[in-house]
Order: C-alpha cells, then sequence, then structure tokens
C-alpha cells in the first residue's frame, strides 16, 4: 500500500501542537506501519462531542470562510473550510473537470440542494473556478428546471441520479457529462442503468465524499470504481472490530487522513463506510482506487435519499405522542424508477394526525420525507432496520 509519508508528516508535524491533538499524535512517522501504530483512530462521535462545546472547542477558531451543518446523530454540526482549504479543494477538482473535458464553452446546471447542505456550493464553487457558467438551480421542479438547462444550452449537469432522470423524462437534453451524487450509483445496477440508458453518449461520473471530507474520489476516465484524490486524503481500510490496517483487496472500514485541511483537521477518521481498497496504475495521477466505492455501513446508519438516518432518531420523533408505544422499523428499498423508498411501522396506534405529526417530526429531524407510515400492533423484535436496496 502506497503511503505519502512527505505529506503525512507535514500535516503531523502542525498538528502535534494542534489542541486537538497535542500529546496524542507524533511529529512524525516512518511509514503506514509506525502511523497505524502511533496515530489513534478518531470516531465520528468524538468530532460531534468536540464541535458540540462552546465556540466548538478545539476545533474553534482558524478563520474559517464558508460553515455547512451536516447532520451527525441528533446534531446538525459545522463543516468548515479556511480560505486556503477552499483552494485545496478547486485545485484538486479541476485537475479531474480537466480530465472529463470540462471547460469554458461548458455550462452547467447544479439541481444539488444548497440549503445547509454542502454538495450543491462545493459544484457550484469548482465550476466558476475553472471557467464554467453555472446555473444553481436546486432540486427544484422538473418542468422549468428542463426550460432553464434548454433555454441556457446546459453541456454539464450534477445532481441526484434519480432527478436526472426526470429532468431526461421531460424533454431535457442528455448533457455531455454528468456528475452524479447523493445516493448509491454506480453500486446501484439498476439505477445506473436507467441512466446510461437515458444518457447513452454521456460521460457519467460518480463520486464518493463526506461533509467532513470533500472530496473523496470521483470516477475518472478509462477507470473503474473511484480514484481518491490523493494529494489531499489518504485513505486506509481497517478491520472494523479491531482497526486493525488490511492489506489491498481486504473488506473493512475506510479510514481517512486529511492530508492539508486546515479547518477541522482529522486524522485517521472513521467513516463507519464499507469498501474495498486497491492500488492501480497511476491514472490522471491518482494511484488510490475504490473499485466499489463503498457498499454498507459499520453501525446500524443508514443512508437514505443521500441523508444519513440514524435509527436512534426516531425516538425523539416519537417522545411525547398518544399511541406509539417506541418500538419501530425502518424499512428502506429501492422505488421501481431509481431513487430509495422509506417506510417506517410503528407498534402501537395512530390516526391521521399522529401520522402527520410524525411525519412532521421526521421530516425536521433528519431533513428527509418518510413515504409511508404504518401501525401495527405488534412489531416483532430483531432489526430496526430492513434495507432491501441490492
Amino acid at each position: 500500500m502506497s503511503f505519502p509519508v512527505d505529506a503525512v508528516n507535514m500535516q503531523l508535524e502542525k498538528l502535534a501542537k494542534h489542541p486537538f491533538y497535542e500529546g496524542r499524535v507524533p511529529s512524525s512517522v516512518a511509514d503506514a506501519e509506525d502511523f497505524a501504530a502511533n496515530v489513534p483512530l478518531m470516531s465520528r462521535t468524538e468530532l460531534v462531542t468536540e464541535m458540540n462545546k462552546t465556540g466548538y472547542g478545539a476545533f474553534g477558531g482558524g478563520n474559517p470562510v464558508r460553515m455547512n451543518l451536516s447532520p451527525m446523530g441528533s446534531s446538525l454540526v459545522p463543516v468548515m473550510q479556511t480560505s486556503s482549504d477552499l483552494d485545496y479543494l478547486i485545485t484538486a477538482a479541476r485537475t479531474h473537470l480537466d480530465a472529463c473535458g470540462v471547460g469554458p464553452g461548458d455550462v452547467c446546471a447544479v439541481t444539488f440542494g444548497y440549503h445547509m447542505f454542502v454538495a450543491g456550493l462545493f459544484y457550484q464553487s469548482q465550476m466558476e473556478a475553472h471557467g464554467v457558467p453555472c446555473i444553481p438551480l436546486g432540486p427544484g421542479e422538473v418542468e422549468r428546471t428542463v426550460e432553464v438547462c434548454t433555454q441556457h444550452d446546459v453541456t454539464v449537469l450534477a445532481g441526484n441520479p434519480s432527478f436526472s432522470l426526470k429532468l431526461i423524462e421531460h424533454g431535457l437534453k442528455p448533457p455531455k457529462v454528468f456528475f452524479a451524487g447523493g445516493e448509491a450509483f454506480t453500486g446501484n445496477p439498476k439505477l445506473y442503468g436507467a441512466v446510461r440508458a437515458a444518457m447513452p453518449d454521456t460521460l457519467l461520473v460518480d463520486s464518493f465524499s463526506l461533509s467532513e471530507f470533500l472530496p473523496v474520489a470521483r470516477t475518472f476516465p478509462g477507470g473503474e470504481g473511484v480514484h481518491v484524490f490523493d494529494e489531499l486524503v489518504y485513505a486506509e481500510v481497517v478491520e472494523p472490530g479491531t482497526g486493525e490496517r488490511l492489506g489491498d483487496g481486504e473488506r473493512g472500514e475506510l479510514v481517512l487522513t486529511h492530508l492539508k485541511k486546515e479547518a477541522q483537521p482529522l486524522l485517521r477518521y472513521r467513516t463507519g463506510d464499507l469498501t474495498i481498497r486497491q492500488t492501480t496504475e497511476p491514472l490522471h495521477g491518482r494511484t488510490i482506487n475504490l473499485p466499489r466505492v463503498v457498499f454498507g455501513r459499520t453501525d446500524d446508519m443508514v443512508k437514505v435519499k443521500g441523508v444519513k438516518v440514524y435509527p436512534s432518531e426516531l425516538r425523539s420523533v416519537l417522545l411525547g405522542l398518544d399511541g406509539p408505544t417506541g418500538r419501530y422499523r425502518l424499512t428502506v428499498s429501492a422505488k421501481d424508477g431509481g431513487g430509495d423508498r422509506l417506510a417506517l411501522t410503528l407498534e402501537g396506534s395512530g390516526g391521521d394526525g399522529v401520522s402527520e405529526e410524525i411525519a412532521r417530526r421526521f421530516k425536521s429531524q433528519t431533513l428527509i420525507s418518510v413515504d409511508e407510515i404504518t401501525f401495527k400492533e405488534i412489531v416483532e423484535e430483531g432489526l430496526t432496520v430492513v434495507d432491501t436496496r441490492s
């Protein structure tokens, strides 16, 4: 496994004096084994705990110029970028846009959300910095979106695959390049096949990022899976139970390290995502590849409609309501036309008013809508989340 020793040591030298890491990490390491042995794994819980402290705790300061909010458990946690952080992201993204043949003369439409979340603004920033006019549409009305894209000769589209299929169905001309995100894409053969059929001559780009790590990896022309932006991120795979570092081709939990980040720098951050890592011949300068992107979770979190949903959030949703006992089951399935369907089965009873209040609370808590709410006299013991997507 290749190890960027110089980049890692430059980051360690700075972070050994950081308020969060001082006394926890060495100022340098010799190799990947030394790094894994002497730099502890970090959990999302640690990040959330620190960010919920006054002034964001040890991650406060640092002169951030952008702040997005990301749902993490029951919290909306700030994810911050300094001016230099944004420059690093845009520089990395520029190499990918060049590889995809995107540049001046193209027009991009972004249908990712802009409200709190990071994707919409991130795609707009990189396009504008690359000399590409960008229309910030967000996930709005299908007919109006098609009208705007047609009027302005949009050649590049960035958005949720399911919504993009609706645009094609309503007359959108297939773009030259489509940047997919927000839901499983290449890992969902049915959805990917539907998009490929609707956009037969389009360059389809899959991506993987966390709000805490942006970007992590994307499809590069001529490759499979997604290649990691290894100038920004060092990616490891570990055994979820023991934290033991695994070799190429072994299934385990993805662990990420920032190599340049100034605001909220994270070392050996446990993503909770299951993946396989492999080393390839250089492809547009990148050699670290996730051939199947990510294909599962190490905990009971489930990603639905592009948003992370933690089943434990249901407790606060149901709190104080007459009828539900508190036992529940979330069922996630694939819609026939692509996308996710979320059904909530509750033990107990409740009329239309209770269902409407649960739906309102659920959307307020998780920022997505539940498609169906039903009540049963008894919800059998077992899994609280059933994911039937293949």
